[in-house]
Parts: C-alpha cells; sequence; structure tokens
C-alpha cells in the first residue's frame, strides 16, 4: 500500500484516489485476499546422522552466504537416572524436543543420551529461551520427575566472523568443559 502523502507526478492527485476510483470503477472485480486457515503446528522429527549433516551443511551455506543467525543446542542427559532407564528417559526428551522446536529446527539423536538442536534464523537470546522452555517440559515429565534425570544443555550461535561449524565446535567445548565441572 502507498503512503496517504503519495501523489501522482503528472497530475499532482493523490494516489490513493486513483486507486479507489479504479476499485469502484463499474466491471472492475476486487480480489479478496485469501486467508489460509491455521495449519496444526507439526511436531519436529529427529533426524537420522546424514539428514543432520546435509541440514548443518546448507545451514552453514545459508548462513555464510547471507549473514544471518543460526544456533545450535547440544543435549545431554546428566548422570543420576538408572542406566537401565536411559532409553526412556531419551524418549522423554526427544518428546520435549518435538514439542518445543519450530518447524524449521533440525533434530538428531547421536547417542544413548545425545542430542543435537539446530535453530535457523536464532540468535542467542532466543536460542537461550527454547534451552529454558526444553528444560522445563523436559523436567515436567512424569518419568524424568520420577527417575531424577537431568539435562547438560550447550548453546552456540553462529554469527557476524563465526560460522556454524565454529558454533559447534565452541558448543562442544563448553559441553565438555560443563561435564568436567568447568
Amino acid at each position: 500500500m502507498l503512503p496517504e502523502h503519495h501523489r501522482d507526478e503528472q497530475t499532482g492527485e493523490l494516489t490513493d484516489d486513483h486507486i479507489e476510483a479504479f476499485l469502484a470503477a463499474p466491471g472492475t472485480t476486487r480480489r479478496r485476499r485469501h486467508t489460509a486457515p491455521a495449519r496444526p503446528r507439526r511436531p519436529v522429527e529427529l533426524d537420522t546422522r546424514q539428514d543432520w549433516a546435509a541440514a548443518l551443511r546448507h545451514e552453514n551455506a545459508r548462513h555464510e552466504r547471507y549473514g544471518r543467525p543460526a544456533s545450535i543446542l547440544l543435549i545431554e542427559l546428566t548422570e543420576g537416572a538408572p542406566a537401565t532407564e536411559t532409553d526412556r528417559i531419551a524418549r522423554a526428551l526427544a518428546a520435549a524436543i518435538r514439542a518445543e522446536a519450530r518447524e524449521t529446527d533440525r533434530a538428531v539423536r547421536l547417542g544413548a543420551g545425545s542430542f543435537r538442536l539446530l535453530l535457523p534464523e536464532t540468535g542467542d537470546r532466543a536460542a537461550r529461551a527454547v534451552a529454558d522452555r526444553l528444560d522445563r517440559t523436559f523436567q515436567a515429565a512424569e518419568d524424568t520427575r520420577r527417575l531424577g534425570a537431568g539435562l547438560t544443555i550447550a548453546i552456540a550461535t553462529a554469527a557476524d566472523h563465526w560460522t556454524l561449524e565454529d558454533a559447534l565446535a565452541e558448543a562442544e567445548r563448553r559441553l565438555s568443559a560443563g561435564a568436567a565441572g568447568g
């Protein structure tokens, strides 16, 4: 839509007047804007390792070309729950990821209690908000509360001069430091 102060260069009249006159003229039909019905939010499915690697390459190329931020969350189950219950707790974590991630986010399970979440178009502050929501959702699960499981989440954002690979390496360093008590 043109601003109200926009004037036709030839006549000096307000452009809005011409548009309204055209729309009101006999024989013209005005198209109605089609509004799509609200789609239900589809839960994020976990990727295979190959899909995860391809998504990482694609997002890194997009980040390098357009300079848009992207964040990575490295999520590890902490000790505390019995080893026999690791799969049950990992399923609770996968459900929390599915519930909190957006359709455009990519998630993968790399090991028994090791998950990764790629957040395109997400800066550090928003990534921290996702990590907080994820932790709250996970902690609210019945199996998690009953078994006393917890999470360690490392966050790194590709922005400015960092590539997504740099961010992943930084998140891995932070996760290792956190696991070592640092």
